[in-house]
């Protein structure tokens, strides 16, 4: 089918994610790699402008997190958002 539609069946580089804390609803979500070569073709049409965001190549050394990287690793600056639940709702 998606040879007939001139597509291929390739997804852009991504990175999943499921939140989740008491009080919000859980939010599962994927965070696109800029620069991909398949963002303007997502076999099934994932991606939005929100989710794209630069990987920074970061060099052997200290992470963010303070611990020590042996090799290359990639950084990720996104700020994900929680809805509340109504206070209704967690009151059950």
């Amino acid at each position: 089918m998606l040879e007939v539609q001139g597509r291929h069946p390739w997804r852009p580089a991504h990175v999943h994610f499921m939140i989740s804390t008491p009080g919000f609803e859980q939010l599962v979500t994927h965070v696109f790699v800029a620069g991909d070569q398949y963002l303007d073709s997502d076999v099934v049409f994932g991606v939005k402008d929100s989710l794209i965001r630069d990987f920074v190549r970061c060099p052997p050394g200290r992470a963010p997190d303070g611990r020590m990287a042996d090799s290359e690793y990639f950084h990720l600056n996104y700020d994900f958002g929680l809805k509340q639940v109504a206070s209704s709702a967690r009151a059950a």
